[in-house]
């Protein structure tokens, strides 16, 4: 059980590495290095990393050492067509079973994000976008949909450029709020395409 915790938090700090991209893609790192950095030995650290490599984020080559995967453009926008197709199919299923507690809690997640706005808390920001988004997944108690979601988001994030970040986190936040009320006035096309053009700017933003 003790190992297996190890590889839970190996796995956990090396894609966070990833993530916040403190490897530089298509660049190699090693597992000595890792064990250097982590402070962990070396069988936690492998199974972290065959477990990142089943993902996708990185490559064991041997005798060469771990290769940072990039994503190429298509599989980016591949990515985001998914994420549209499986949060679609989401909205639709949930059609009339949105509650006013649901609204309430979604609302308060809109809150606290025109809050962090205001305070620059970017950061934070994302973190409340990617409840937003899971919240509505974890009504249909579909842990595949879940999981995958996350994957996605997490392999396919668009990071705007810091001289719009602002204005682009707002009207990502702005699109937040039209949806909810689209959907508590039961205007389900209208909501559809909230939806979409809410995802497609960040697919766009790869062309």
């Amino acid at each position: 059980m003790k190992d297996k915790t190890l590889s839970q938090q190996a796995y956990e700090a090396i894609k966070a590495k990833i993530l916040a991209k403190q490897f530089e893609e298509e660049s190699y790192t090693s597992e000595n290095i890792l064990v250097k950095e982590l402070g962990m030995s070396r069988t936690p650290i492998r199974e972290a990393l065959y477990q990142l490599q089943n993902e996708g984020l990185v490559k064991i080559i041997p005798r060469k050492g771990v290769f940072i995967q990039r994503l190429s453009l298509k599989e980016t926008r591949d990515y985001y067509d998914l994420r549209l197709a499986i949060e679609n199919h989401t909205l639709k299923l949930l059609r009339g079973y949105l509650t006013e507690n649901d609204f309430v809690f979604l609302q308060k997640i809109i809150d606290v994000q025109f809050e962090l706005l205001e305070r620059s808390n970017y950061h934070e920001w994302v973190k409340e976008d990617e409840r937003f988004h899971r919240y509505f997944l974890s009504l249909l108690d579909n842990a595949v949909f879940l999981d995958l979601s996350t994957n996605i988001r997490q392999r396919a994030y668009f990071e705007p450029d810091p001289l719009y970040r602002s204005d682009y986190y707002l009207e990502s936040t702005r699109q937040h709020q039209q949806l909810i009320e689209q959907l508590k006035a039961k205007q389900y096309a209208e909501a559809e395409e909230t939806l979409n053009e809410h995802i497609l700017r960040g697919k766009r933003n790869f062309v």
